[in-house]
């Protein structure tokens, strides 16, 4: 409990607070360009997006959410650890300054990430103790989001130690499957619900490790950057303890722009802050991508990472800093493979078109060759080499969802969807 607890309040607390002459979201937004799809008409409008955190005190007053309180954006509130209706007073700030990142709004001054989003909010963490019944009750809360409707659960809590008697995590047990708190995750990513969390806030700590709900292989777990794209300091490494990726992606948790209870705009540190910047990349490619599935969107997010062709868990990047544009591309070409089965679907480097048994693939221009085909689970894992081919028997493959990395002879590679 003390050492989370001591980075809660650090990062909601040791702010630096500045004059509001500026567009305090420029750089958290830039760095994941979601410029981009805010110019394409992308906001999150109609996803609905559900926040467990600590509280959010102030809430139902401050300016940074008006714009979503009148636009009758706040869908429902819940504390369960009272098991009452939420209070926006002497609860916490922490779900204050994440659910900011993505719902704030003042014109000139503050953009969320996904500012058109509908919000919920559930309190699942009490800051008086660190005990396991916080995390029953964020499994709790899954059951009220899904009831509630959410698409996404974005969660900025990290749980290793705590308090004496309840027993602490080791590394063994960041598997995906020994906590409570990471099985209810993966519970609700197999609802269909995109889940988004923080890798942790241990990378200068004897534990530098990832932190739980992080490790639960459905969901995508992002690391803190710097507004450069530079891994800060704070953020954990990876892998998982059965050897995954994680983090996933990265996105500014360093100085990035949070709202305070009292209203003031500051400064903070934490992937805490990158997460739910994140969450409202999806929301809004969510938007722009109705029919896409939770594990589509995730998978195109990955993909979009600055570091997709060479990860780095141990380095704690994962597929590096998030590119909402470049995501907002590949779904719009998963879009076109699903819809058009059995015709070739043709991008600059490759075209390919799956029938029933065969997926038939081919470089652009002619002249290239394929020198070989990688295949893969969607979650980047199990890869197969298939060596001088240029289709691959899909009656061989169980039903799902697949990856391919189409080497070609230029060096380049080409990454394919499809799904059986």
């Amino acid at each position: 409990m003390i050492r989370y607890t001591i980075v809660i309040l650090v990062l909601a607390f040791s702010t630096i607070c500045f004059g509001q002459n500026e567009n305090w979201t420029d750089q958290q937004l830039e760095l994941i360009n979601m410029d981009c799809l805010h110019e394409r008409g992308f906001t999150g409008k109609g996803i609905t997006i559900a926040h467990l955190d600590d509280g959010c005190d102030g809430c139902d007053e401050i300016e940074v959410f008006q714009y979503a309180r009148e636009k009758g954006y706040w869908k429902g509130n819940y504390d369960f650890v009272l098991d009452t209706t939420l209070a926006f007073n002497n609860l916490g700030s922490h779900g204050t300054a994440t659910i900011s990142i993505v719902h704030g709004n003042i014109e000139g001054k503050y953009t969320g990430v996904a500012y058109d989003a509908n919000v919920l909010v559930a309190r699942t963490e009490n800051v008086a103790s660190e005990t396991h019944q916080e995390e029953k009750d964020w499994r709790d809360a899954v059951d009220w989001c899904i009831a509630n409707g959410a698409d996404i659960i974005t969660s900025s809590l990290q749980y290793n130690t705590f308090d004496k008697g309840e027993g602490d995590f080791t590394y063994e047990d960041m598997d995906g499957k020994s906590t409570i708190i990471t099985n209810a995750a993966d519970y609700a990513a197999s609802k269909g619900i995109i889940v988004v969390t923080i890798q942790g806030n241990f990378g200068a700590d004897p534990w530098y490790y990832l932190s739980a709900p992080g490790d639960a292989d459905s969901v995508i777990t992002v690391g803190a950057a710097r507004k450069d794209g530079v891994k800060a300091r704070f953020s954990g490494f990876g892998p998982s303890y059965d050897g995954r990726m994680k983090p996933d992606v990265m996105a500014m948790g360093q100085g990035t722009a949070v709202a305070n209870p009292n209203g003031t705009i500051s400064r903070g540190n934490g992937t805490s802050y990158a997460a739910p910047a994140i969450a409202g990349l999806m929301a809004c490619l969510k938007q722009a991508h109705p029919e896409r599935t939770n594990m589509q969107l995730i998978t195109a997010v990955r993909q979009s990472g600055d570091r997709y062709r060479n990860p780095s868990a141990k380095e704690g990047y994962g597929y590096g800093t998030a590119d909402a544009c470049l995501a907002d591309e590949i779904l719009t070409e998963i879009d076109k493979s699903t819809h058009q089965k059995g015709s070739w679907i043709v991008t600059p480097s490759v075209r390919y078109k799956q029938r029933k048994r065969i997926m038939q693939i081919r470089p652009i221009p002619d002249d290239l060759k394929v020198e070989k085909l990688v295949l893969k689970d969607i979650f980047e894992n199990n890869p197969i080499d298939l060596l001088n081919k240029k289709s691959i028997k899909l009656q061989d493959l169980d039903p799902g969802d697949y990856l391919v990395d189409v080497h070609l002879s230029d060096s380049s590679i080409k990454t394919i969807y499809f799904k059986i």
